[in-house]
């Protein structure tokens, strides 16, 4: 089973875009840590990026892998299907 360029991609966009936010976590703790001072600051803005970066990566995975049909879940709704039945089935059929 081999695996395509697109969705080897799509896997590390998803890992980095976890790991990103997982250190934005940590350093998220780490401002809280230190009081002041530019190590405070740096950490804040060290959060604010990774939290963005990360979201922004986990985005673009989804969005990769809906826009592929990769999703397992390929049956969308719509509500002009909403209570449709099958045509052939016996509820439909004319009783002539």
């Amino acid at each position: 089973m081999s695996i395509s360029p697109n969705d080897a991609m799509s896997k590390v966009r998803l890992t980095a875009g976890m790991t990103a936010v997982a250190i934005g976590f940590v350093t998220l703790w780490l401002s809280r840590v230190i009081d002041s001072g530019f190590v405070h600051g740096f950490f804040q803005g060290a959060t604010l990026a990774l939290m963005v970066a990360g979201a922004y990566l986990i985005g673009a995975s989804m969005w990769h892998r809906r826009s592929r049909g990769q999703v397992e879940d390929d049956q969308h709704w719509l509500p002009s299907r909403d209570g449709a039945v099958d045509p052939t089935s016996p509820e439909t059929r004319d009783p002539r």
